[in-house]
């Protein structure tokens, strides 16, 4: 249809186009040409699309591999696959910069709205539709009732949504997912007996980006946040964050999975839950009188959740058609190698300089592997913590028995020194009849705590280990008598004294070794 005829108004250079053509619904169990043992079997029957989520699901599709970064969907918030155009920025991304470009792209937008209104003021009155465009939305919005009041509604209520498309951002995805898919399938499917297309779901999660840390604090591929991943016994640290490491991850989200379908009866809702609470879901369930997920989704009036809840299991959904068929919709794509690696529990706490030399690793393959480690690592400011399942990369496997040994005193004194500058002078040396109990007493904090700063997996101490007790930016710690805040000045003076007779000692022996040199 011609600008012209597109609500009267100039989109500068911007298509706007009123029927994006929709993927045709990709078959099952379709040859994928793998490489890295990924189950292509048919879709269990939880997963395949209801035909009343049928829209929604395409409208998610669209977004995930038709529609790029420079593309924005004009859509009704409550009902998606309501799509009343499509804004088209391509162009002007070849000659606008950045920040013209996102300039543009507010004003069309805000532009596109308010004609978009305008339409739609007509109708809110009852006014028999005057123009093609508003005939189109009479079409568009024909299945949802409420007479000329729907109409009124997308304006009061803001129900005009705008979403730029992630065509690109997924084709990474697909790429980085095979890196993992393989052990992940075997973890949920041999070790956990659940449907393989649960682990799927970091598709519309994290799109597999294996370091992605959220605006709220989740992190990894599954996006668990600190309490959670506790919960689940991974440590989140202040060197280790196991919620990054893709397979102990992973282990964590199979068991969630499984207690939330155990506890809400059906996959749908299990994996709506991942978004919305386990509890949050029941409620709504209850509410709705209804488990079943198409009529807590598209209910005509009544909306039982908000947007992200609302789309999570029909975004999973589009998720599982693209994959199945990933080679039609993304054919650009060479996916990556499936990493494979063993686990060697480390003995003593190690610099990754100094593992990666025993290795004859680089420590860039070495961080490949292990994502669940930290910057100040990485950067030689702090160690691998003892215990840590070190993943090493299956062709230097048979170098791991060179870990056994522990880190030379040399190496592991330059490490281990900087603590205390690096977290604000926290920093404990454990000392003989020492336990972490005693330490977290001492210093008015926590076992849990300090073991999280720590990454330790154990609460286990060994005399000459070093603690962070507190992170950089933290208060002082506290004292509760009067008696234990004058010890440090006890200790204070015999520092000074110590220092004295040290200085006085220091003088002597230069003394005499500058009457020998004479």
């Amino acid at each position: 249809m011609p600008r012209k005829q597109v609500l009267n108004i100039t989109f500068v250079s911007a298509l706007f186009c009123f029927s994006p053509v929709a993927f045709a619904s990709p078959g099952f169990g379709s040859n994928l040409g793998l490489k890295a043992n990924v189950s292509v079997a048919p879709r269990h029957g939880p997963f395949q699309t209801p035909a009343r989520l049928r829209g929604r699901v395409d409208f998610w599709k669209d977004v995930f591999a038709k529609y790029g970064k420079n593309q924005v969907v004009v859509h009704h918030r409550e009902f998606p696959q309501i799509v009343f155009g499509v804004l088209d920025f391509s162009a002007e991304a070849q000659t606008m910069s950045p920040v013209e470009l996102a300039s543009h792209r507010a004003s069309v937008e805000k532009s596109t709205v308010a004609a978009l209104e305008k339409e739609l003021a007509s109708l809110a009155h009852g006014e028999v539709p005057s123009t093609d465009y508003q005939e189109k939305i009479v079409r568009l919005m024909a299945n949802i009732p409420g007479g000329a009041q729907k109409y009124k509604r997308l304006i009061d209520e803001d129900l005009i949504r705008t979403q730029t498309g992630i065509r690109e951002r997924y084709a990474e995805a697909i790429r980085r997912s095979w890196k993992y898919l393989p052990v992940m399938e075997q973890i949920f499917v041999s070790e956990y007996g659940l449907p393989k297309e649960l682990t799927r779901l970091p598709f519309i999660e994290s799109s597999f980006d294996y370091t992605a840390y959220s605006s709220v604090g989740a992190a990894g591929i599954w996006q668990f946040m600190p309490r959670t991943a506790r919960s689940h016994r991974l440590v989140v640290g202040a060197y280790i964050d196991e919620r990054r490491d893709p397979i102990k991850a992973t282990r964590a989200a199979a068991e969630y999975l499984r207690s939330a379908y155990r506890s809400l009866g059906a996959w749908p809702l299990a994996i709506t839950s991942y978004n919305h609470g386990v509890g949050g879901v029941r409620s709504k369930v209850t509410k709705a009188g209804t488990n079943d997920i198409s009529e807590l989704v598209e209910h005509p009036t009544e909306r039982y959740f908000g947007f992200a809840s609302s789309n999570f299991f029909p975004e999973f959904l589009a998720a599982l058609e693209i994959f199945d068929d990933h080679e039609r919709y993304f054919p650009e794509i060479a996916v990556e190698p499936p990493l494979r690696v063993v686990s060697y529990p480390l003995r003593s706490a190690m610099s990754a300089g100094f593992v990666a030399r025993q290795l004859g690793i680089s420590v860039d393959e070495l961080r490949e592997a292990n994502y669940a480690i930290l910057e100040p690592v990485w950067q030689g400011r702090a160690k691998i913590p003892r215990g840590y399942s070190l993943r090493v990369p299956v062709q230097y496997r048979e170098k791991v028995d060179t870990l056994i040994q522990p880190e030379p005193v040399s190496e592991r004194s330059q490490v281990t020194s900087t603590s205390s500058a690096i977290y604000g002078g926290a920093a404990y040396r454990v000392r003989k009849g020492d336990t972490l109990s005693s330490i977290a007493k001492k210093y008015g904090t926590t076992t849990e705590a300090i073991m999280a700063l720590n990454g330790l997996t154990k609460s286990t101490v060994t005399a000459g280990q070093v603690l962070v007790v507190k992170e950089k930016g933290e208060g002082p710690t506290h004292s509760t008598t009067s008696s234990k805040k004058s010890k440090p000045k006890k200790a204070a003076s015999k520092k000074k004294q110590l220092t004295a007779r040290a200085a006085t000692k220091a003088g002597k022996t230069a003394t005499k070794q500058g009457s020998r040199s004479r």
